[in-house]
């Protein structure tokens, strides 16, 4: 597939970004992750979604099938985002307007959450771990697990210093989702999310340096949302947090770099991953960073919903 892409001229020559790590000789390599990516999950989704069907053992198999549905058809869109700036980038040409991709970021959100709700899912709660309780957002519910959403995608495309980046921090929270799912009896947001798991380590087979291929905007924006809508559809978006700490990371040196440029200062690197690079790590030391706190933070989730039950 990557030979394919170079071959139709969607590499990523002439194209590097400015302060953007790449391996020595493989500026080439194509940005489209988020392709393989599908390639590996949905197949592998729709077979647990199928056993899950016949194996029975659900108190409502119908609206976990369709759940899995609206996880997987909203996060291709997601990628359909990220992807249509990987092409245009693959073909010299200008990305969207930041306000436009925003807005596209949200109504895919916006979408996926009315499709949980059409398909029964109406309550307000979400369970809090540590503490032991439960909270009623209320009328707060949409714009909080949109804010949730956005965050993730944000994070998720943030994390680009070096390839297989977001693919070594994705895998981690895909995990924890999966298990804080399983725990919880949410065997359908469980067999997507194990997919998930699986589809990034597949990916980081070819993303990780020496690459053929890059997660690109689409494949991060991916990487990073999907596992926590399947958390959002399980009722239990807070657990995975700590398994996200490398995309929190991003986020909180995202808003250092916005303080810094508003105060006149030099922002500095486009990532916090970038700002390690620029103190000495290699790419592979970064990547490895990144999935070390992830799972950490993956065994922390999961620990905390045994502990809730």
């Amino acid at each position: 597939l990557a030979g394919w892409l170079q071959k139709k001229g969607l590499g990523r020559s002439l194209m590097v970004k400015k302060g953007e790590s790449v391996t020595p000789g493989q500026e080439d390599a194509p940005e489209f992750g988020a392709l393989p990516l599908l390639i590996g999950l949905v197949p592998a989704s729709l077979l647990a979604l199928l056993i899950l069907l016949i194996s029975g053992g659900s108190l409502s198999p119908g609206i976990e099938a369709g759940k899995v549905l609206a996880v997987l058809f909203s996060a291709a869109l997601y990628a359909a985002v990220g992807l249509t700036d990987d092409w245009r980038r693959g073909n010299r040409m200008p990305e969207m307007p930041l306000f436009f991709q925003i807005a596209l970021i949200l109504g895919v959100s916006v979408a996926f959450l009315l499709a949980l709700r059409f398909l029964g899912e109406q309550s307000n709660i979400v369970l809090i771990p540590f503490i032991g309780t439960q909270v009623n957002f209320g009328a707060v519910w949409m714009a909080a697990m949109v804010l949730l959403l956005l965050g993730a995608c944000c994070g998720g495309d943030a994390c680009g210093a070096v390839s297989g980046q977001c693919a070594s921090a994705s895998l981690p929270l895909a995990f924890a989702s999966a298990g804080v799912s399983a725990v919880f009896g949410m065997r359908g947001m469980a067999s997507v999310s194990f997919g998930m798991a699986g589809a990034a380590l597949g990916l980081l087979l070819f993303a990780f340096p020496p690459e053929k291929m890059r997660e690109g905007r689409g494949g991060r924006m991916l990487l990073g949302t999907l596992p926590v809508m399947a958390a959002i559809a399980a009722g239990a978006p807070f657990f995975i947090l700590p398994a996200g700490i490398p995309f929190i990371f991003e986020g909180i040196y995202a808003i250092i770099r916005v303080v810094r440029q508003a105060f006149g200062k030099k922002p500095g690197p486009g990532s916090f991953g970038g700002f390690l690079l620029d103190r000495g790590l290699s790419g592979k030391a970064v990547s490895g960073l990144y999935a070390g706190a992830g799972l950490a933070g993956a065994a922390v989730s999961i620990l905390s919903a045994y502990l809730y039950l």
